[in-house]
């Protein structure tokens, strides 16, 4: 299965790109491209956009806090239509959590724009979560 990258306000993205690939060779996907956004308006066009050609998307970065926090724009979004799955993915190095949000035969993971706690992360109870949703 294919996957995308979104690159959200975010720090680092050649090495949190590099710990992203590193985290999913034992995954059943395939990185295909980066993109990079800079607004919650571009980011929202963006996964709509990559939605249309690949089923898995991560997101990288925009833990800022602030109104165009990834936080707040992933609330926006929810907010008129809950999705069918939607856990925190807790991160042992920090308090920056990633989230992962499914519909359908879709999903999005969010994760911090460290290496480390991508890498964190993706090895914890979301490996497991990706490989269940790989085989459907």
């Amino acid at each position: 299965m294919n996957c995308e990258l979104i690159f959200y306000y975010s720090t680092k993205t050649n090495l949190c790109e590099k710990a992203l690939k590193k985290s999913i060779t034992e995954l059943d996907l395939n990185f295909q491209r980066a993109f990079y956004a800079t607004a919650p308006e571009k980011l929202g066009e963006l996964i709509i956009n990559v939605f249309e050609t690949t089923n898995v998307v991560f997101v990288i970065g925009g833990f800022s806090g602030d109104k165009n926090g990834i936080e707040n724009v992933l609330s926006k979004a929810l907010a008129t239509k809950f999705p069918d799955d939607l856990k925190k993915l807790q991160n042992p190095l920090s308090s920056r959590d990633g989230y992962l949000v499914r519909q359908g035969g879709q999903l999005l993971v969010v994760l911090p724009d460290e290496p480390e706690e991508i890498e964190a992360i993706m090895s914890g109870p979301l490996k497991g979560y990706i490989e269940s949703f790989c085989e459907f």
